[in-house]
């Protein structure tokens, strides 16, 4: 009798254990079958964001060309011009001539490309950048020309003096563009 108890215990045990492995092999088989499809659509939805991005990238390209194309009667000036577009609170750079990357580009490792889309406290420091853009914000308002004082540092680090007119332009009723050139440039 005992012997059969103790039987009827083991066959118990082994009936437990094999339960508890079928259903543990169930949701391992659970497991694996929804990691692969959930693989599965993040690499599709990762392959959409890549053709997205590149999709975005062409059309970037293809806006900063328009924007050369739509000053290009600065490209050839002899004196630096650049021109912002108002976004918000933000003074957005779209475009500077061959003679700003000349005169400024070490401050952009002379990639002209690489400031348009940036505001200026994205480019310069605060101090120069805060007062660029209390002197854009003078002249978006008041829609006059500004002839006004402005600094910068040359490539060693020197303070550069410089005498800017800022002007406005308002685009497709909408867009406040701001202009700015460099009139001349001196050291204290």
């Amino acid at each position: 009798m005992k012997i059969r108890i103790v039987c009827n215990k083991i066959v118990s045990a082994l009936t437990f254990v094999a339960k508890v492995e079928k259903n543990h092999k169930l949701l391992t088989y659970i497991s694996l079958a929804f990691l692969t499809s959930t693989s599965y659509f993040m690499k599709k939805d990762l392959i959409d964001t890549k053709e997205e991005l590149a999709s975005v990238r062409q059309i970037n390209t293809s806006l900063v060309a328009n924007m050369v194309i739509f000053n290009r009667n600065y490209e050839n000036f002899p004196l630096a011009v650049w021109q912002k577009v108002k976004r918000g609170n933000k003074f957005i750079v779209q475009y500077v001539n061959p003679q700003y990357e000349k005169d400024f580009g070490h401050l952009f490792n002379n990639d002209k490309y690489s400031l348009f889309g940036k505001s200026n406290f994205e480019i310069y420091e605060d101090g120069i950048a805060t007062n660029y853009y209390k002197n854009d914000v003078k002249v978006a308002i008041s829609g006059k020309p500004l002839l006004i004082d402005e600094f910068s540092y040359d490539s060693i680090g020197r303070k550069i003096n410089l005498k800017v007119l800022k002007w406005r332009d308002i685009r497709d009723k909408k867009d406040t563009l701001v202009y700015g050139m460099v009139k001349d440039m001196y050291y204290e």
